[in-house]
């Protein structure tokens, strides 16, 4: 007997996009298998769930969870059960933004977000939501601000992809200001799924694009003047994606499911990694080791020639 294949397509999404972040497409095989492939067409780590309903003539499973790192590329394939038959089932997807439960190095060296020989004094933060909107800290609460009195560029910490980019704000230069909810950003994912996000960019001065891959020590942008005094002020959160506990990543059934989890990020000093304390000067260091760590030879080669250009 032939089975017909019948196909329908629901879209469950929990990211909001002007158009969908993930597109998912399949094609029926001259063996009668069918192979799905995925577009993202945004930058970034997404997990995706497929679900399967009404299959016949086939095997598989009733669902597949798999994290997205790559922009393209083949997703799975139905294998039939009876090869002379086609397969039949529906099909819709719900996707996660961020490497949820990846393998984080939380011993990872980076290197402080200014150039070589730079002497900074890093403020340990506590949580502006608790003081501001007597909300609870977030998970393991971490960040830090840098505080100057003329303006500086901004380099990045570790290798990473540009994931999200806010540039659309204005500082009121004629205020005093404890702290702006709103400012422009630069949001980068690093190859073991954390993410670093920095904050205080002239939104003018930005250098850098949406997807580019970014170096330790590559610029970012320069910072803006904070408000009325004469102060450029850099916010830096290092942070990874979990599931809460008890979930695993096939039970996820909304963003509820998973959460921010922020980390002390270790940074090269001296020949050493460490935790930077507040109010103690450093000096931006790093050598070859940890600055080409995550880069591959032919990045390496580029990088050495722009210093010799800078």
């Amino acid at each position: 007997m032939k089975i017909n294949l019948f196909i329908s397509l629901v879209l469950v999404a929990f990211v909001s996009f002007g158009q969908n972040p993930i597109e998912i497409n399949y094609v029926k095989n001259q063996d009668n298998s069918v192979s799905f492939y995925y577009k993202k067409i945004v930058p970034g780590s997404y997990l995706v769930q497929v679900y399967f309903e009404d299959l016949t003539n086939t095997r598989a499973a009733n669902s597949e969870t798999k994290v997205l790192k790559n922009r393209s590329g083949q997703l799975l394939t139905l294998k039939p059960e009876s090869a002379e038959n086609q397969i039949g089932f529906r099909f819709s997807y719900r996707y996660y933004k961020g490497d949820i439960n990846s393998r984080v190095k939380l011993n990872f060296p980076y290197i402080l977000p200014f150039k070589k020989g730079k002497a900074v004094i890093p403020t340990e933060l506590y949580s502006v939501e608790n003081v501001h909107f007597n909300s609870e800290l977030p998970k393991n609460w971490k960040a830090y601000s840098f505080d100057f009195t003329e303006e500086q560029m901004v380099k990045a910490i570790r290798k990473g992809v540009v994931v999200e980019i806010k540039n659309s704000y204005t500082a009121d230069t004629l205020t005093k200001i404890d702290y702006y909810s709103k400012q422009n950003s630069i949001t980068i994912e690093h190859k073991d799924g954390t993410v670093a996000r920095y904050q205080g960019f002239d939104k003018n001065k930005i250098k850098v694009k949406l997807g580019e891959i970014v170096y330790p020590q590559s610029e970012l942008g320069g910072l803006a003047k904070y408000d009325s005094r004469n102060l450029y002020r850099l916010y830096l959160t290092v942070y990874y994606y979990a599931t809460i506990k008890g979930k695993s990543l096939q039970k996820i059934n909304s963003t509820d499911d998973y959460e921010v989890s922020y980390l002390t990020p270790n940074f090269y000093q001296n020949k050493d990694i460490i935790q930077v304390q507040s109010g103690v000067e450093y000096i931006v260091q790093y050598d070859e080791k940890n600055l080409f760590k995550e880069m591959k030879r032919r990045e390496i080669k580029k990088f050495k020639a722009k210093q010799q250009l800078d």
